[in-house]
Order: structure tokens, then sequence, then C-alpha cells
């Protein structure tokens, strides 16, 4: 059956949250269970979760404050053209996309647009099943996982993008100062984290539709984000 949106392929770009998913701090982020049930009557559950648990948004006011809460972004900023920029083949667990990775990426395919959603493929989310290896701590405490630099996010501010998204728990980890998310989100964008799927993307012509939860004074929000594909 024909619908609107036949011409697309769509893919889901967000990952199945249960109590297995990695968090930043390594608890149990999210809690789902059955409170009643048949046949005494219809299922409810109740879900306990930290809000930036599993894929969502990181909103300007988690790190800015006085900034913009996940209900005053809005909604046209988070139905976007995707920029994919992959790194797989040289990533590694401290590897960080880098200014020039993204002046080589528009050598290829032009400079990118004004209002984009930019998205780093790491490939990382291949261990999202494996929480010890997506947090990847070290002896002394200390996460590895791949992210931006703050070199990186300046050019994408200078190109006047809506928002960054990475495949793996942030775009910040060795630097625990949060140089990129002071940076995107003090200008008043968005971060999208543990994004799944992103090799599925072309690295141009595709669109987002990111749909965090409106929650008032919200800094992060659990988000379902799928990608709409040309066919």
């Amino acid at each position: 059956m024909s619908t609107p949106f036949s011409q697309f392929k769509m893919i889901d770009l967000t990952h199945t949250l249960d109590s297995a998913a990695p968090t930043w701090n390594g608890d149990c982020g999210f809690t789902h269970q059955v409170i009643v049930d048949y046949p005494e009557a219809c299922r409810v559950q109740s879900i306990e979760m930290n809000a930036g648990t599993g894929t969502h948004i990181d909103a300007p006011s988690h790190f800015i404050p006085n900034g913009m809460s996940a209900a005053d972004i809005a909604i046209e900023e988070f139905i976007a053209p995707i920029v994919m920029i992959d790194v797989t083949k040289k990533v590694h667990a401290d590897y960080y996309i880098t200014a020039q990775d993204i002046l080589d990426f528009e050598k290829n395919f032009g400079k990118i647009k004004s209002g984009s959603l930019v998205i780093g493929h790491t490939g990382w989310d291949r261990y999202w099943k494996h929480s010890q290896q997506y947090r990847n701590v070290d002896e002394e405490g200390q996460m590895h996982f791949p992210g931006f630099t703050k070199d990186s996010a300046d050019v994408l501010l200078e190109r006047n993008v809506v928002g960054l998204g990475i495949d793996s728990l942030s775009p910040d980890c060795l630097d625990l100062s949060f140089p990129v998310h002071y940076a995107i989100l003090g200008a008043g964008k968005y971060i999208v984290e543990n994004l799944t799927n992103c090799k599925l993307l072309p690295p141009i012509g595709s669109f987002s539709i990111i749909l965090p939860i409106k929650t008032r004074d919200g800094t992060e929000a659990p988000s379902r984000a799928i990608a709409l594909i040309n066919r």
C-alpha cells in the first residue's frame, strides 16, 4: 500500500532500551516492570530511568545555565538534513573526529549546509550489547571511546549546524572539561548520543527526525531517532 512516505527508506537510529543499557556511570539506567497485569486488567508498566540513558538528546541547559530545555527547542530543529562523517576505517578507542576530518569530507561532498545534523559514524555502536566494552574503562577508571575534538565542533558551528550526533556515549570522553558539550550546547544547538545504524546512512542526502520526550526543564531527553533516505 502506498503511503506519503513510500518514497523513503526508513532507518531506525535508536537503540532498544533494557536494563543492560550502557550508561555514563555504569549503573543500571533503565528499569521496566509490569505493575498491573491481565487477566486482572490491562497490562500496565512502569519505567524508571535516568534521562541520559540510551539514545537521547542533550539540550543546551544540560551544561548551560538558563539554556534551552528539551521542551524549548523548536520542533523544526529536529527535522534536518543529515551529514554522516564516516571515520570507521581509522577509528580506535581514543580517536576523535578532527577539523581536518570535516574538511576532508567537504572536499568529497561539498561544504556542510547550514541547518544540518552532523553525525559522527565511528562504529562504536557495535559494542552496545556489551556494556563493559562500550564504556571501556581502564584501571584508573577512565573511559575510552571515540568522540569529536573541540576544533571540529568549532568548524561545525561555523557551518551553523542544528546539532551534533555520535554513536558512542558522548562526543567528549578523555577531556572531562567537556569542551564539545560547552561549544555545541553553548551555541544553542543540541547533541544526540548513543545513535546506532549509522552505517546504513549515505554521507549526504538523508534526513533526520529526532523526537525527544517533551519534558519541562528537561536537560536531557530520551528520543526516538530515525532517518529518511530517498529511494
